[in-house]
């Protein structure tokens, strides 16, 4: 599943590959031929902002940088980049003229569609769940109620949990005012602390969900999966895929300021 700001952007980018092809059909071809240019110069230009604006979440880990997949991009510099390719590729021309036109119907119709489309809902937190804990005891998610806390849904054989979850087990024993619940989902106990054991993550933020109540509540059946939950138990954003230290510090003061 694509998430919804990425989807938008997606279509917008074909928007403004559609237009500049129809320009060059017609009038001008050298629009068309920068166009590609003008958008891998958008994409690094939007990165390198966002990197910038989120710098304390990437100094530790410098190399999450080209984590592209992960997400995290600001559009507004991406179309800054864009037009600053155009203008340098098509000079003062006619041609530039066209190029700016497509850039601002596709920029104008992103800023647009996040005005119009509603935000996405996923209801309140199903707080009446118990999961357990390595050891077997029980962990009713109501002990949540009352403060924001976020829940990571993984697995052992997925690659992207295996990735992130060291950098979120980090998280969580660093962050102790917003609880980090790693909740693994379906597995026996045995895999889970073996598992544990051998990447030297400790148990003390893991939670064992073998009935996968939590992936049944958030109606997700790929991981990893993570929930930000505000105190009055909005889910706020539910993000699915890898995180980036970025993507969780952005969810967790999200899930703060939710009144």
């Amino acid at each position: 599943m694509m998430a919804v700001d990425r989807g938008l952007a997606v279509l917008c980018i074909v928007v403004f590959l559609g237009l500049t092809t129809l320009a060059g059909r017609f009038r001008f071809p050298r629009v068309s031929t920068v166009a590609t240019s003008a958008i891998v110069a958008g994409l690094v230009a939007a990165r390198i902002s966002y990197v910038a604006a989120h710098w304390a979440s990437y100094v530790e880990a410098p190399l999450s940088i080209f984590a592209v997949w992960q997400g995290g991009f600001s559009p507004i510099a991406g179309i800054i980049g864009a037009a600053a390719m155009l203008a340098f590729q098509l000079g003062r021309t006619r041609a530039l003229a066209v190029g700016w036109g497509a850039l601002a119907i596709a920029g104008g119709l992103w800023f647009t569609l996040q005005v119009l489309v509603p935000p996405v809902t996923y209801g309140p937190f199903p707080y009446h769940l118990t999961l357990t804990t390595p050891s077997g005891a029980p962990l009713p998610l109501a002990r949540f109620r009352g403060r924001p806390f976020v829940v990571n849904l993984w697995a052992t054989w997925c690659g992207p949990c295996q990735r992130e979850l060291p950098m979120l087990d980090a998280a969580a024993t660093r962050n102790r005012d917003v609880p980090i619940l790693l909740a693994d989902q379906g597995e026996a106990p045995a895999i889970v602390t073996g598992f544990l054991t051998r990447e030297g993550i400790g148990v003390s933020n893991v939670a064992l969900d073998p009935a996968r109540g939590l992936s049944q509540a958030f109606e997700v059946a790929g991981y990893p999966a993570t929930a930000f939950v505000a105190a009055d138990g909005t889910i706020v954003q539910l993000q699915l895929g890898e995180l980036s230290r970025a993507a969780l510090a952005d969810g967790i003061d999200m899930a703060r300021k939710h009144r």
